[in-house]
């Protein structure tokens, strides 16, 4: 029986890396602590339509027609430490016109398919950061998120004297658009599933 492509796998929630595309020529060069630090989690990108009705005088139903569009706001989730102040400088600023300018941010959902596939070696990443860890995978998804500004900032989880929860801070970013790539296309992916049953064959 053939053995199945790791390219067939669906992708996980729980590798994804989320940086500037092009960094500011003033300092932060970076905002949200990259590329050092990650995050617990990220809301997905999410788009929505404006629909309106048309009546048609010759038709007892209505038609639907697209007036415009609107990105959701996605919702940064991290870990607070005694050093992490990424979230709320980044806010700040924007509140004293010191950053203005909307930051363009590259979102990567990462695959299972490891660099090392073909090789069989590991590599050695100048930072051990889990930023840098997730980084070994092939991308699958990503997402180009134009033009974000930070809209909302909670600076840990509630404070609860029988609690012994990790506090969690909470940053709503809100892109103007975006635009969505898959990493392979439909004959790139047969190329490389073709690939893989081979080296699989050769190994067995």
């Amino acid at each position: 029986m053939p053995s199945r492509s790791r390219l067939e796998d669906l992708l996980r929630s729980n590798r994804f890396w989320l940086v500037d595309v092009i960094p500011s020529s003033t300092f932060p060069f970076f905002v949200l602590g990259a590329p050092f630090m990650g995050f617990q989690s990220i809301t997905m990108p999410e788009i929505s339509l404006e629909v309106d009705e048309v009546k048609q005088v010759n038709s007892m139903y209505k038609r639907y027609v697209y007036s415009g569009g609107s990105m959701g706001a996605i919702t940064l989730t991290r870990g607070a430490r005694v050093y992490d102040d990424t979230f709320y400088q980044w806010i700040q600023r924007c509140i004293r016109g010191l950053d203005m300018n909307p930051r363009n941010l590259l979102l990567i959902q990462y695959s299972d398919i490891n660099l090392t596939m073909f090789s069989g070696a590991s590599i050695e990443l100048p930072v051990p950061m889990k930023a840098w860890e997730v980084a070994q995978f092939i991308p699958g998804r990503a997402w180009l998120l134009w033009d974000c500004i930070p809209t909302r900032y909670k600076a840990g989880s509630d404070l609860e004297g029988t609690s012994g929860e990790v506090s969690i801070m909470e940053l709503d970013i809100q892109p103007h658009a975006m635009v969505e790539f898959c990493m392979f296309t439909a004959e790139q992916a047969r190329t490389f599933m073709a690939i893989d049953a081979a080296r699989k064959d050769v190994v067995l």
